[in-house]
């Protein structure tokens, strides 16, 4: 089976795969490869890929050139580093596949529509707290995850996530001013 790094080469490579793409490309690696091939293990490395922002997934509706029927495409993520599996030439040419084009900037709206949902949930949480200091806990567990994301996404789309950056800041200070 393909690693992490080699998941996200493939991606890279390919601009923007389904998972059963995903798994066609895996199944031929690996009989390249002479090892074994376990779907439900291929699918625990794309969640976890998505979960650490390796892959980010989107639907067709933001893909130019695809059909609009709910089909989720995988894109590289702020974190990757992608390695690409030496076979994946041979691989692409077995299974005759294309390279899809990727629209970032429509991409990136729908990925800052997202996270300002996440900032609201924030904002509701804080307004919400009854003062418990297990209950500001999670909120400042519930902010660090978004300061991180937010500093991955900055840096992978520079520019296009500022006004999500003093948004956080003013969260930041209802969280401290709780504290008190």
């Amino acid at each position: 089976m393909i690693s992490a790094t080699e998941l996200t080469g493939i991606v890279y490579v390919l601009g923007a795969v389904t998972f059963d793409e995903i798994c066609a490309v895996d199944k031929e690696i690996s009989e390249l490869r002479d090892s074994t091939h376990e779907t439900n293990a291929l699918h625990e490395l794309c969640i976890d890929a998505v979960e650490e922002h390796l892959l980010e997934s989107v639907s067709a509706e933001d893909m130019p050139g695809t059909e609009a029927d709910g089909t989720t495409y995988f894109i590289t993520g702020p974190n990757a580093f992608p390695e690409t599996p030496t076979e994946l030439s041979q691989v692409i040419d077995i299974l005759k596949l294309s390279v899809r084009k990727v629209d970032i900037g429509i991409i990136a709206m729908k990925l800052l529509q997202n996270f300002q949902k996440r900032i609201h949930d924030l904002e509701m949480g804080i307004g919400a707290i009854e003062g418990g200091s297990e209950e500001i806990q999670k909120l400042e567990l519930y902010y660090s995850d978004l300061l991180n994301l937010y500093y991955d996404y900055d840096s992978w789309l520079p520019g296009k996530f500022g006004i999500a950056a003093g948004h956080l800041m003013e969260l930041s200070k209802r969280i401290e001013h709780l504290k008190q």
